[in-house]
C-alpha cells in the first residue's frame, strides 16, 4: 500500500490487490446499472480484457474522457485523458515524434520501473488514438510497483485528467467512485459525494458479495441475490446484456447466455 497526500486530492491510498478488485466491482457495477436497484454507478461505460492477474479496464465518461488502468504481478499503471488533451497538449510530444506506441505517452510515467514495463504496454493498447497526428491518447499518468510509485498524477498543480486517476486512490469501502459533473476543489476533487445512499445499500451489499467471491474463482448470482438486486420488471434486452458482460469475467447467473 502506498500513501500520497496531493494538494488537489489530498490523501490518496493506492494498494495494487484494492485496485484489481475495485476494477472488477466497477465493471460488473457498469453493466447492471439499467436494470439493479441503485443509483450513481461508477462508471458511464468500461470494457475490461485479461483477467484478474494481468488485465485492463478502460473507463469513458459520456463526453469521451477515460482512463485506462492496467495491471500484472508487478502492479499497476494508469493513464487518462481529458478533453481530448493528450501527449501533444500536455507531455510535449513533438507531432513529428509521434509513434502510435507506447512512447507517445512515456512522458506520462517518469521514472517508470523496468518490471512494469509490459503493464505499460498493455495499458497503452486500451487507449485511443488521436485523430488528427495518430498519437495514443493520454495526458496524465502514474504507476505503482511496490513501495514505489510515481508518475505525473502527483505533479502540483494537477493536469488535466488526474481526478480520474486520484478516483483509484480515493476507493469507498473497496468501491470506485463515480465522478462528478462540476469541478470542486480540494477534496477529493470531482468525486461525487452521493455515494452512500441507504436506499442503495442492499443492491451493493449483494455487488460486494459477489465480486468477494469471483476474487476466489468463477461464481454465480443466487436467487435471492437476483431478488434483491434486480429492479421489478426489468427490460430483457439489457438483462441479456448484463449476462453476456458479468459471464466475461467469470459472474454468470441461471439463464446467463453462452458467449460464442
Amino acid at each position: 500500500m502506498i500513501e500520497r497526500v496531493t494538494r488537489h486530492f489530498g490523501r490518496l491510498v493506492f494498494d495494487r490487490d484494492a485496485i484489481v478488485r475495485a476494477a472488477l466491482r466497477a465493471y460488473v457495477e457498469g453493466y447492471l446499472r439499467r436494470i439493479a436497484r441503485f443509483g450513481y454507478p461508477a462508471s458511464d461505460g468500461m470494457e475490461w480484457t485479461g483477467d484478474l492477474q494481468r488485465g485492463a479496464i478502460f473507463n469513458v465518461d459520456l463526453e469521451g474522457n477515460y482512463e485506462v488502468v492496467a495491471w500484472t504481478e508487478a502492479g499497476v499503471v494508469g493513464l487518462a485523458c481529458e478533453d481530448g488533451r493528450g501527449p501533444i497538449q500536455q507531455l510535449g510530444l513533438s507531432v513529428d515524434a509521434v509513434t502510435g506506441g507506447p512512447d507517445d505517452v512515456r512522458g506520462a510515467v517518469p521514472g517508470l520501473p523496468a518490471e512494469l514495463e509490459s503493464t505499460f504496454v498493455l495499458a497503452v493498447g486500451m487507449l485511443i488514438v488521436g485523430p488528427e497526428h495518430k498519437e495514443r491518447w493520454a495526458g496524465v499518468g502514474f504507476w505503482l510497483h511496490g513501495d514505489r510509485a510515481g508518475g505525473t498524477l502527483f505533479d502540483d498543480p494537477a493536469p488535466d485528467g488526474a481526478h480520474r486517476l486520484a478516483a483509484w486512490g480515493l476507493l469507498h469501502k473497496g468501491r470506485l467512485l463515480p465522478l462528478a459533473c462540476e469541478s470542486y476543489w480540494p477534496r477529493p476533487g470531482k468525486i461525487v459525494t452521493l455515494h452512500d445512499r441507504p436506499q442503495d445499500a442492499p443492491a451493493h451489499a449483494v455487488i460486494d458479495a459477489v465480486v468477494d467471491r469471483r476474487l476466489k474463482g468463477p461464481t454465480e448470482l443466487t436467487p435471492a441475490e437476483l431478488e434483491t438486486l434486480l429492479r421489478p420488471t426489468p427490460d430483457p434486452k439489457h438483462v441479456r446484456g448484463a449476462q453476456r458482460r458479468l459471464q466475461k469475467v467469470g459472474i454468470t447467473w441461471p439463464g446467463s447466455p453462452d458467449i460464442t
